[in-house]
């Protein structure tokens, strides 16, 4: 399917963001996100874009295998395989310091921090988790000074 090779790299980040990062949970997830694409292909009627599609997928599926498996994912830290798929070594720190603030939020919270991260426009934004082009800005502006604060706390403890 070639949408999904287009695809390929937003249901990983999504893969990354609802498991604990172990490389058999990312595959687990990978896999049922794939599935479900496959089934609901047939259904894409092409009145959003296809990577809006995806997402939506895509996080349906991911907070559907959260609920039905009723756990809360561990934190751990990504592996150097990951980071270098996802982003340029020398951005590294960086990167595993957002990933760390990124778990201490909510499932919402995190599917629109990934969307926004992700340089989704807020119409697209909106489109995914079914809210108003306003109410995606608001949310997303209410997350980063969330992570703001989150930086600050911890940032404290380290002192």
């Amino acid at each position: 399917m070639a949408m999904l090779a287009r695809c390929e790299r937003t249901v990983f980040k999504v893969c990354l963001f609802y498991t604990d990062r172990q490389p058999d949970n990312v595959r687990d997830m990978y896999q049922d996100i794939v599935c479900n694409l496959w089934q609901a292909w047939p259904s894409f009627r092409g009145e959003s874009k296809e990577n809006t599609w995806v997402y939506r997928v895509a996080l349906n599926t991911a907070v559907a295998q959260l609920r039905k498996r009723s756990r809360t994912p561990s934190f751990v830290l990504l592996t150097d395989e990951m980071v270098t798929t996802l982003v340029d070594p020398q951005q590294e720190e960086l990167q595993k310091q957002l990933y760390s603030l990124i778990d201490q939020l909510n499932k919402a919270d995190k599917s629109l921090i990934l969307l926004y991260l992700d340089k989704i426009p807020y119409d697209q934004i909106a489109e995914i988790v079914g809210v108003s082009e306003a109410a995606a800005r608001k949310r997303v502006e209410r997350i980063k000074q969330k992570l703001i604060i989150l930086n600050t706390e911890d940032n404290g403890k380290n002192i």
